[in-house]
């Protein structure tokens, strides 16, 4: 291999082109010292802001992982608050639940007394034969007790037989063979 080549003539004062050589390789020496001392100086300032950075990036981090333990902690007492609530409005649901059954079961329950105190109260009260005619109805029953020439009238009615027809059209449950026997009574009974 052939690297280079020179052709080397000879000087008539060697001392001359020697120190030359010397203040050429000094020069260059000099100057790339300067651009290595500039490019350390850089690197130490790169250096120094890497740190500053790694530095700042780790407060970040802990800043990062105190505000996430605290918004967990308070996301925990919320989700807690909420499902404590959930739980709250699902106890009343079943409780408004059971007072609505209780509710419509006493509804029901009076709704059945006020029927049987309503047919209780109907049963002395007047009934198709009576409404045809108000007069007859207005009438004081102590009137109608007192004047039996009244009672022979045929224009008053006996309640007896219309006492019979209300237990014979109510047909309560159970009763099924007394309704059979009034229906087999004669009719002179009921006039």
């Amino acid at each position: 291999f052939r690297l280079g080549s020179l052709k080397l003539q000879e000087v008539p004062n060697p001392a001359e082109v020697i120190k030359e050589l010397i203040g050429y390789c000094l020069d260059s020496l000099g100057k790339l010292q300067a651009k290595t001392e500039h490019l350390q100086r850089e690197n130490e300032r790169l250096f120094s802001n890497c740190s500053e950075v790694q530095k700042r990036l780790e407060k970040c981090m802990e800043a990062k992982e105190e505000l996430e333990a605290d918004l967990y902690s308070r996301f925990v007492l919320v989700l807690n608050e909420k499902k404590a609530k959930i739980r709250n409005l699902q106890k009343l649901l079943s409780e408004a639940k059971e007072s609505a059954v209780d509710a419509k079961c006493a509804r029901d329950s009076i709704a059945a007394t006020q029927l049987v105190v309503k047919r209780e109260n109907n049963y002395d009260a007047s009934t198709d034969d009576e409404s045809e005619n108000p007069a007859r109805a207005s009438l004081p029953s102590a009137l109608e007790r007192r004047d039996s020439s009244l009672l022979g009238s045929p224009d008053i009615v006996d309640p007896a037989p219309r006492r019979k027809r209300r237990q014979r059209t109510a047909k309560p449950a159970g009763t099924g063979a007394k309704v059979a026997a009034y229906k087999a009574e004669p009719p002179a009974q009921e006039e």
